[in-house]
């Protein structure tokens, strides 16, 4: 080896006995299998408790939320699902219209709103009522009405929306059980003002 380049081996320290005991103390000391029991910190008891209640308690919370509010009444889905079925059939099945009037709170002779495509009588829920689907073009869209031949006995009241479907039953007509469906929130209230004329 020349002077510019010295030999490595020159350069390195030899190792004493203590470096080699040292060397191999420390790689047994890094292969502890767990954690000594000295470093978990011991939780209380009535923080697991609270914890525990907090989440039952959301959790209650949630799924009552849900069924009140985001859940559409049994009556509402049955409708939803009949509606789906009858979604292609066009044409008129009602030629005594007298009845249909009547549940939709009508007069007799009146005119029935937008453009009509299903007029028939159907069963919805164990119950006879009257299918109308029809364009509103005031609105923007297709609305189902389905009037109910008899009220509902514990009717549910209100507005929703369930999977992309407003729904609302008509108020202000009395003694008549009367639930739109549609894909456009206007053309519920176009079509509940017409229902309340008469």
């Amino acid at each position: 080896m020349t002077a510019e380049h010295p030999d490595p081996s020159a350069r390195q320290v030899p190792w004493t006995r203590f470096d080699f005991l040292m060397a191999a103390s420390l790689k047994d000391a890094t292969g502890a299998p767990e954690a000594p029991l000295s470093l978990y910190k011991p939780v209380p008891w009535r923080r697991t408790v609270a914890a525990l209640t907090g989440a039952v308690l959301s959790l209650g919370l949630g799924v009552w939320f849900f069924f009140a509010w985001v859940y559409p009444p049994q009556l509402v889905r049955e409708a939803m699902v009949h509606e789906h079925r009858e979604a292609t059939l066009r044409g008129d099945f009602q030629k005594n219209k007298l009845p249909m009037l009547h549940a939709m709170g009508l007069r007799e002779g009146a005119s029935l709103p937008g453009l009509v495509q299903l007029q028939r009588p159907c069963e919805i829920a164990g119950r006879k009522a009257y299918h109308l689907t029809t364009f509103i073009e005031k609105g923007g869209g297709m609305v189902t009405i389905l009037a109910f031949e008899q009220p509902v006995p514990g009717a549910p009241s209100g507005h929703g929306v369930w999977m992309g479907r407003y729904w609302r039953f008509v108020e202000g007509v009395p003694g008549r059980t009367i639930l739109m469906l549609a894909d456009n929130p206007k053309v519920l209230t176009e079509t509940e003002r017409f229902l309340k004329k008469g």
